[in-house]
């Protein structure tokens, strides 16, 4: 099973559309690999999911035929527990000093990936 259809059929992602674009944006990972929204899926293969701050880590149990409801998630996927020590993304106090003005172009898509 493809991995973008995979995490919208759990439940990760509202709309297939926005799946396939997070895996094209390099934030869904399979076994520590970045990969395509193609990438065929296996059982037992752990998946990294980053939106926004958060870093959610699950393991394939099995395939659904289509989008399943919210009480039988647990089913298909095994959540990891991730350790606070291991967090990769932190929110900092990120302001300007009075008088710098507005951000560069470069200080601002460093910024967004920062953010993102």
């Amino acid at each position: 099973m493809r991995v973008d259809f995979y995490i919208w059929t759990v439940r990760y992602f509202g709309s297939r559309n926005k799946a396939t674009n997070a895996c094209k944006n390099g934030n869904v990972s399979v076994n520590g690999k970045k990969i395509k929204p193609s990438y065929e899926v296996l059982i037992d293969d752990v998946i990294s999911i980053k939106q926004k701050d958060q870093l959610v880590k699950f393991i394939v149990l099995d395939f659904p035929k289509s989008r399943i409801g919210n009480k039988l998630v647990d089913l298909y996927r095994m959540k990891k527990e991730i350790d606070s020590k291991n967090k990769k993304f932190d929110k900092l106090n990120y302001s300007r000093k009075k008088g710098e003005g507005r951000p560069t172009k470069k200080e601002r898509r460093n910024l967004d990936k920062f953010l993102t």
